[in-house]
């Protein structure tokens, strides 16, 4: 009986320890910010893709234009995508475990548009948390390759 207690005891302690890591991850709560994202390229809503940048990128970009400029390279509009890729992430804490700074890179990955056009590299990047430079929080850019030319037309940047 009491190995079961102690099994018992031990599992909620991995759970518990689990729930944190998974906490700690910078992507558990990013799939819903990106699913959010994608319905604004869905919709070409340029405004609300505008609020999502950095006050710093707002400041120094004229992100109306470079949305703009972004749609029309498109080749017909975004309609879907095969699934979330974080090529990049991370997070800083303190000794106190305060989360001082968090980022992270999401690529769209097999968007696609409804004129049949796929795209590989579709995504941004996206500061979290930063208690050093809270104007940088936010988009920093978003950027497509388009898969004729392999160029890049990218919104934001620094």
């Amino acid at each position: 009986m009491s190995l079961v207690m102690l099994f018992s005891l031990s599992g909620c302690r991995v759970t518990d320890n689990a729930a944190k890591i998974i906490n700690d991850d910078p992507k558990t709560d990013e799939k819903e910010y990106a699913e959010q994202v994608f319905e604004y390229l869905k919709n070409e809503d340029i405004d609300s893709l505008c609020e999502l940048f950095a006050p710093d990128v707002r400041a120094e970009h004229s992100l109306e234009s470079e949305w703009k400029n972004f749609f029309d390279h498109m080749d017909g509009k975004i309609v879907s995508y095969e699934g979330l890729q974080y090529p990049g992430e991370g997070l800083g804490k303190d000794k106190d475990g305060k989360v001082y700074d968090s980022h992270i890179s999401v690529n769209y990955a097999g968007a696609k548009t409804d004129n049949g056009i796929v795209y590989e590299e579709f995504g941004y990047y996206h500061v979290k948390v930063s208690s050093d430079d809270p104007d940088s929080v936010g988009l920093i850019v978003f950027t497509m390759q388009d898969p004729d030319t392999g160029n890049w037309i990218t919104v934001g940047g620094e």
